[in-house]
């Protein structure tokens, strides 16, 4: 949800909030104040009345002139003063209506008399209901008026905000040149544009030092690993060496073989992880998986696994080619280097998903922690637990989920495909 919307959102429902309160207040109020004008004027017809006959000493013959709904009945005093509320049936709107009365004694020449005067209360009831849908609807243009003058100021406001958003989303740590933010009148904009300005311009000298150290380190490293490679093989052909000597030389020419592997697996991931590899083409995955078990086909063999492969045709995606055969060889290299003496490896590709599963001991580490660097899930001597963490690097950069699953002597990896 965007800024904007969350933020007219909450003044819609602030306004409804209010807006409610607020009618039914009125409402209340109006109810009220109407209420009290019926018993009042129904108490001005009482003093009318008691005026008159204070003045002339009988009941008025015309009760027309003071009241349309007055009569009196003879009674015996005293008679209390009443005020209720009735509903009667009108044989004319055919319904039933409310009124108010008004009951009183009072004393004439001709006697004691209780005074009844009514007066209706539906006539009140719909103006009333007139009042409250002129309000209603006087209400709701009025909220739709403001809405939409504050969804259109917002918008406005905040369309620097916006801006500095989308040129913010561009920024790549391998770019030269320094973002450029459109410029606003407004102080709280520039203060952010000048700090991410000089973030970005940070990050980007932070990321060029970085790199610059890990390809001269790497580069510098792979020279003297090289040159000892090299002069412990030529020490191992040297005559009149004993079976320790060419024990200890063999293991040195090992280790030195997977300080090697390590410094290439360590700066490959540097490079991914700083986005080197962006370009990136069409694959044709299933023939390139196909190729790469052919050419793992003579080990596999050495091994004496059993290999099942069910491979569905014409699949592609939008990788680049150098990671996707890191990929695929880190994986198929896994599956066979974990594997089991007459063990089995089975290979599934869908359009959605690559499945590789392979038999094995069980890992001698928690399962999530494989996709760790250096985590390795054996004892072995030529592994340097970075392919696990290879496969995890490649398939995040392009939003591949992946899992590892291990159960009843089997390890499977599974990568999940986002293909629109």
């Amino acid at each position: 949800m965007t800024l904007i919307t969350k933020a007219t959102r909450s003044f819609l429902l602030a306004c409804i909030a209010a807006l409610a309160v607020g009618g039914v207040s009125c409402f209340w109020f109006l109810h009220q104040i109407m209420d009290s004008e019926a018993s009042d004027q129904l108490l001005h017809e009482k003093e009318q009345v008691e005026a008159y006959v204070n003045e002339i000493g009988f009941l008025p013959k015309r009760w027309f002139s003071i009241s349309d709904s007055l009569w009196a009945v003879r009674t015996h005093p005293p008679v209390p003063i009443v005020m209720s509320d009735t509903v009667l049936f009108s044989t004319v709107q055919q319904e039933y209506l409310a009124y108010r009365q008004l009951s009183f004694g009072i004393a004439t020449l001709n006697g004691y008399y209780q005074v009844n005067i009514r007066k209706a209360l539906y006539e009140t009831q719909g103006l009333k209901q007139a009042l409250l849908w002129a309000f209603s609807g006087l209400t709701i243009l009025l909220v739709g008026l403001l809405f939409f003058i504050n969804y259109r100021l917002s918008r406005s406001l905040w369309k620097p905000f916006y801006r500095t958003l989308d040129t913010l989303q561009t920024f790549q740590l391998a770019q030269k040149e320094p973002l450029k933010f459109r410029r606003t009148s407004i102080t709280e904009f520039q203060t952010l544009q000048a700090n991410l300005q000089k973030l970005t311009n940070q990050l980007r000298q932070d990321y060029q030092s970085l790199k610059t150290f890990t390809e001269n380190a790497s580069h510098e490293l792979q020279t003297p690993l090289a040159v000892i490679a090299s002069n412990l093989e030529m020490l191992i052909q040297a005559p009149n060496l004993t079976d320790e000597q060419l024990e200890r030389i063999g293991n040195l020419i090992e280790a030195v073989g997977n300080l090697s592997k390590m410094n290439h697996s360590l700066l490959l991931l540097t490079k991914i992880e700083n986005g080197q590899f962006t370009d990136a083409t069409d694959i044709a995955f299933s023939t390139l998986l196909s190729e790469k078990i052919d050419l793992w086909q003579p080990l596999i063999q050495d091994k004496s696994l059993q290999l099942r492969t069910q491979i569905t045709p014409n699949v592609h995606l939008q990788m680049n080619a150098f990671l996707v055969d890191v990929l695929l060889n880190n994986l198929l290299g896994n599956a066979l280097k974990h594997n089991q003496p007459n063990g089995s490896i089975t290979i599934e590709l869908t359009k959605t998903t690559l499945t590789i599963s392979n038999t094995g001991p069980q890992p001698s580490i928690p399962v999530d922690q494989l996709w760790e660097r250096f985590s390795k899930g054996s004892s072995r001597s030529d592994s340097v637990g970075l392919g696990l963490a290879l496969v995890k690097q490649i398939a995040d950069t392009y939003h591949f989920p992946i899992s590892y699953h291990f159960q009843d002597g089997w390890h499977r990896v599974q990568i999940s495909f986002n293909i629109s």
